[in-house]
């Protein structure tokens, strides 16, 4: 099987659990991974500890890295459609990773994040005359630069983690794109035999941004029973606004917040809660683009309230969770309302529905078994 150089920004990636449950689940069919990174970074998930050893960084490449230099020509065309490089600079770091790659033995790029990379990497690829694959994020589709077109064409085929976004990606390029969606690493949640006894309400978990929708969630706690509680677990640039907020709306006593936790707190106390409560929300910087968080919870049996945002549609549906309007807090507290008023047989029902649409449909070893399919093809 063949060698692939996985090309990231920086080692925070691997905080993104959907690249690092990626690249051991490719480990995993066979394929040997090479991570490339492009800053220096210490921050990684545990479980990575292997793929950070693994990882090189460009800077460790030769400051001048000029045997593959006649080859050129064969990049020329592409770097000079670029405007958010210079053409000196983006040949020079192409020249820089296709050195590292070569000595690796690398037979297939594939790139997670970031267009500057992919710029990159398409270089060094086309130098090395290998082929090249993109994982395409909404984040990235949200902050489209000029160069998008010039990238999505010089790329062998493009994954797409929705069939929302597969279908805008196919106005934009006629390269293959193909739907894979990021999957969990059913090893961490082999059933739902862990007793379900919640004796806490709802929890919110992970990076505190906008787009999480915190303001329509704490109006929507507002309306319901002073009672009610709901931990908030992660750090980010609004906590400090988010508690302002909190404090305003008199609901100190019903919140309580918790310092960011590694993926393994969430498997572990999952199950003392009644749901996870996620209104995504579009802001000026896009919508959100981590639905591993839902499939995790599905896949933990922890009941998911989130909005009818189409993304999270396609993996949510009706049996296995509850979406509310975007953006109406309204909505949200009656959905809210109405999963404590249920009874625990209804919503164990949903607990296995759920479970098992994401054992059926979202499994990290499908998406690895996909995008190997792909790669060996070429």
């Amino acid at each position: 099987m063949k060698k692939i150089g996985y090309i990231i920004p920086n080692l925070s990636t691997l905080s993104e659990t959907f690249v690092s449950v990626e690249m051991r689940a490719m480990m995993a069919l066979g394929h040997q991974i090479k991570p490339y990174a492009f800053d220096t970074n210490e921050q990684f998930q545990p479980a990575d500890a292997y793929l950070k050893h693994r990882c090189t960084y460009l800077s460790t490449a030769p400051k001048f890295p000029y045997l593959n230099i006649w080859k050129a020509y064969r990049c020329h065309s592409f770097i000079i459609k670029q405007q958010e490089v210079g053409y000196i600079s983006l040949l020079h770091q192409g020249l820089q990773l296709a050195y590292l790659a070569e000595k690796d033995g690398c037979e297939h790029f594939h790139v997670h994040l970031g267009w500057h990379s992919a710029a990159i990497v398409i270089v060094a690829a086309k130098i090395l005359n290998i082929p090249v694959s993109f994982a395409i994020h909404n984040a990235n589709l949200n902050t489209i630069p000029q160069d998008l077109s010039h990238g999505l064409q010089a790329a062998d085929f493009i994954c797409s983690a929705t069939k929302k976004m597969q279908n805008e990606l196919r106005l934009a390029t006629q390269q293959p794109v193909h739907h894979i969606p990021f999957g969990v690493n059913e090893a961490d949640y082999s059933s739902l035999t862990q007793p379900w006894r919640p004796h806490k309400d709802f929890l919110l978990f992970g990076q505190l941004l906008d787009k999480k929708g915190l303001s329509t969630l704490l109006i929507a706690l507002q309306q319901l029973q002073p009672t009610t509680t709901l931990d908030i677990v992660g750090d980010g640039p609004h906590l400090s606004p988010l508690k302002q907020q909190i404090n305003k709306l008199g609901l100190c006593h019903q919140i309580t917040f918790f310092k960011s936790k590694q993926p393994s707190w969430y498997r572990r106390f999952a199950c003392q809660y009644k749901a996870l409560v996620v209104p995504f929300t579009a802001t000026n910087q896009g919508k959100d683009t981590s639905p591993l968080i839902i499939t995790e919870a599905m896949a933990l049996g922890l009941p998911v309230i989130t909005s009818d945002l189409l993304d999270y549609r396609e993996i949510l549906d009706d049996e296995s969770g509850h979406q509310v309007s975007m953006d109406e807090p309204y909505a949200l507290a009656h959905a809210m309302q109405s999963h404590l008023s249920s009874s625990f047989a209804d919503l164990n029902l949903q607990r296995a529905y759920a479970f098992n649409r994401v054992m059926t449909l979202f499994t990290a070893s499908r998406q690895a078994d996909l995008l190997s399919k792909k790669i060996e093809a070429l």
